[in-house]
């Protein structure tokens, strides 16, 4: 099963994620990776603008970049 890494960035740095998460595909990942974006939102609600200039980057098990979630799309889809 493949491997995928889901990076938090901004435009001033990457938090990585060194263990990642065994998923069926790269379909799988993004809803991994939507999942992880509302817990963020969910968690801080109030700063919503906070993650206006952040995104997870999810990553397969080759280094190669798969997904880009804006964390902010995110929050607009829950609004």
């Amino acid at each position: 099963m493949p491997h995928f890494y889901f990076h938090l960035q901004n435009g001033k740095g990457r938090l990585e994620d060194r263990r990642g998460v065994a998923l069926p595909d790269a379909e799988a990942a993004w809803y991994q990776a939507y999942r992880s974006a509302r817990e963020l939102l969910a968690d801080d609600t109030r700063a919503r603008y906070e993650w206006a200039q952040h995104w997870l980057e999810v990553e397969d098990d080759r280094g190669r970049s798969v997904w880009t979630v804006p964390v902010v799309e995110i929050g607009e889809l829950l609004t």
